[in-house]
């Protein structure tokens, strides 16, 4: 009886053991029913209730361009922000119409005409400087508009409604551009080398502060807002990426509202990301360009109407053919 008691015995163990084998097919992975698997590869709660220590992913930092001016320097205290990649000088313009870039701040001009030579790939977020160019003279004898009877005003290639600005209110006042006064366009660069120059206003900066024989002998914001009875002559903007989520944008206009609004305590930021050469330079630019905020479709489209037009109506090409849509306005 001991003998067939212990046959039993062992034959009930090895059923017991067959009913405990892992039926999980080769490869997959058992489910833990004992609570939730973070499968996110994210910092956050455990099964054990432990705090995981895997930092979540960071976010690609949004690619910024900026031109070298005084309209960027609203945007210093994002070069110092791990949020934002900041690349300031070279094609801007062409940078943000091929994708490469999310956003940018650029001439009003330019953010039309890469808006309609896109179609519509880009829109206009938010108004962020007005004025911008002054007309500079070594000297002392230019004391209004008047005073540009029989003199050259070097104007800088590659700035053209900028110019034709400038040309536009010369006419005005009655002066007959190539007879009464003279206009030479030459390399941005030249401009330090004439007696009288259009030039932006961190260039003036720079010159002024460079050498004391220059001075500020018109602001061609106040010339324009005269003739035009318009508030103010629309310089900068910030155009971003049309398909941009709202999330993303809404996040990028507080920042760089907050920069604009504490600009003076970013002006090393700006040295140190290269808008300006030195805090002095930079300071002396903001003389000739305010730093403004204007954003909504409604209040845009209201602050630019008659500025387009008028780009339109002196050429078409300014802005791409023509005055952009409502589409233009985020």
């Amino acid at each position: 009886m001991r003998k067939y008691f212990a046959l039993f015995l062992a034959l009930l163990i090895c059923l017991s053991a067959a009913g405990c084998k892992d039926n999980t097919p080769s490869g997959s992975t058992p489910t833990d029913v004992s609570g939730p698997v973070n499968t996110t590869g994210t910092e956050g709660t455990q099964p054990d209730g432990s705090q995981s220590t895997e930092p979540a992913p960071a976010q690609p930092a949004l690619k910024l361009g900026v031109l070298r001016d005084s309209a960027a320097l609203g945007a210093a205290g994002l070069a110092s922000s791990d949020r934002y990649e900041v690349a300031v000088g070279g094609d801007v313009a062409e940078k943000l119409a091929s994708g490469a870039l999310d956003a940018a701040l650029l001439p009003v001009s330019d953010a039309a005409k890469i808006y309609n030579e896109t179609d519509g790939k880009v829109k206009l977020a938010a108004i962020t400087a007005s004025g911008g160019w002054v007309l500079v003279e070594r000297g002392d004898s230019v004391r209004d508009i008047f005073g540009l009877v029989g003199r050259t005003v070097y104007l800088p290639n590659g700035h053209e409604a900028a110019a034709r600005i400038f040309e536009y209110i010369a006419e005005e006042y009655g002066y007959i551009v190539g007879d009464t006064l003279d206009v030479r366009y030459v390399d941005e660069g030249s401009l330090y080398d004439a007696d009288l120059a259009l030039m932006p206003s961190l260039s003036a900066g720079e010159a002024i502060v460079r050498d004391g024989g220059f001075r500020i002998a018109l602001d061609i914001e106040e010339q324009w807002t005269y003739l035009t009875g318009e508030s103010m002559l629309p310089a900068g903007c910030l155009v971003a990426r049309s398909d941009m989520d709202s999330d993303t944008l809404s996040t990028l206009l507080t920042d760089l509202e907050r920069s604009q609004k504490t600009v003076s305590d970013n002006l090393a930021a700006a040295v140190k990301a290269g808008m300006a050469d030195t805090e002095e330079e930079a300071w002396a630019a903001l003389e000739g360009c305010e730093l403004i905020w204007i954003v909504g479709g409604d209040d845009m489209r209201e602050s630019l109407a008659d500025y387009l037009s008028a780009l339109y109506t002196m050429d078409p090409a300014l802005i791409g053919g023509f005055v952009p849509d409502d589409g233009f306005y985020m």
